[in-house]
């Protein structure tokens, strides 16, 4: 009986290492994908939504309507972060006044896919998909409670 209660002891312990080295493994992925949309942000947002995402960029008070808080995004829909709501407005398929006409937002090619359907082939698609994403998922670590 002890040894079968070692044996299960020393089974726990080694699905418990192995459990929280998925679990740290995944954690920093996803560290590396907001880290991403963090540099996509400054490059791409930071200018007129500001350095905290707040909406004060310094280009912010010459714009007409002004940067949204992007911080409080979670918190203006009910708790949930409105992920592809957000998508279309990045990706161009909603217009978003301020960002630019459809046919070229702002930022450009970088987080647009060419032609009227949205392509599933091409490697730029899946290049601006994940840019997409990593963006998203830094505004998402940014929210406030």
């Amino acid at each position: 009986m002890n040894v079968f209660i070692r044996v299960v002891g020393l089974a726990s312990v080694i699905a418990i290492s192995t459990g929280a080295i998925f679990v740290n493994s995944a954690l920093s992925q996803e560290q590396e994908v907001i880290g991403g949309g963090r540099y996509l942000y400054e490059k791409f947002c930071k200018i007129c939504h500001g350095p905290r995402a707040m909406g004060d960029g310094i280009e912010a008070p010459s714009l007409q309507p002004k940067p949204a808080n992007l911080t409080t995004l979670r918190q203006r829909h009910g708790g949930t972060f409105p992920f592809w709501k957000a998508y279309r407005m990045i990706d161009g398929r909603v217009d978003v006044k301020g960002h630019g006409t459809r046919e070229m937002p702002v930022f450009g090619v970088w987080f647009r896919i060419p032609g009227d359907e949205v392509s599933i082939e091409t490697e730029w698609a899946d290049q601006v998909r994940g840019r997409i994403w990593q963006l998203l998922s830094y505004l998402k670590s940014i929210q406030v409670p």
